[in-house]
């Protein structure tokens, strides 16, 4: 009986390590699809943040590096604990508009644009004791285009109309936009020349 039990351990070891045993045609990848400097750099901005949580700038640069490698829950979370220590800072709101458009959600994207413009018009100078720098004219263009394009999809659920999604920001994103012509449609020439 003593032996039963010993076969019937060895056997249970042996299924655990087969089950826990990665396999063979699994394959890892990384977390952030990016070149090895820019992971080098996420590192140090990590490590940066964790001795200073304050630093907007470190924040800023991390959340961009993240929204290149297509990580908008990350960018969100990293701006996060800095949004209610710097609410003048236009460009946390600006940042944090472009993730959650990134995440197709069209209302918070929009209210945070909404927010972002506010305060670059509110505050053109910046804010020297927070460290803002001044909004200028090419980040007041940038975040009125951004503002007017999430504007045309604010109501929109863009996981369901996606294509309806892409067509109002390319309206809104190219200013000689010729819609397509839908099927049975003739051309506004007419016919032949």
């Amino acid at each position: 009986m003593r032996v039963t039990r010993i076969l019937d351990l060895f056997i249970l070891m042996l299924l655990a390590v087969l089950l826990v045993l990665p396999r063979p045609d699994a394959t890892a990848k990384a977390a952030l699809p990016l070149p090895a400097a820019q992971r080098e750099r996420v590192a140090e901005l990590q490590s940066s943040l964790l001795g200073t949580p304050d630093d907007v700038a470190a924040r800023l640069e991390l959340a961009n590096i993240y929204l290149d490698g297509r990580r908008p829950d990350w960018v969100l979370a990293t701006l996060q604990p800095a949004l209610a220590q710097h609410a003048e800072d236009y460009r946390l709101q600006d940042v944090r508009a472009i993730a959650f458009a990134d995440r197709f959600e069209a209302p918070q994207a929009f209210a945070a644009a909404h927010a972002a413009l506010e305060l670059c018009e509110r505050y053109p100078e910046g804010v020297p004791a927070r460290q803002v720098p001044p909004c200028g004219e090419a980040a007041h263009a940038r975040l009125s285009l951004l503002h007017s394009t999430l504007e045309r999809i604010k109501g929109l659920d863009m996981k369901n109309n996606l294509v309806l999604a892409k067509e109002r920001i390319m309206e809104s994103l190219h200013p000689v936009w010729i819609p397509r012509q839908r099927a049975g449609q003739k051309a506004a020439g007419g016919g032949a020349p």
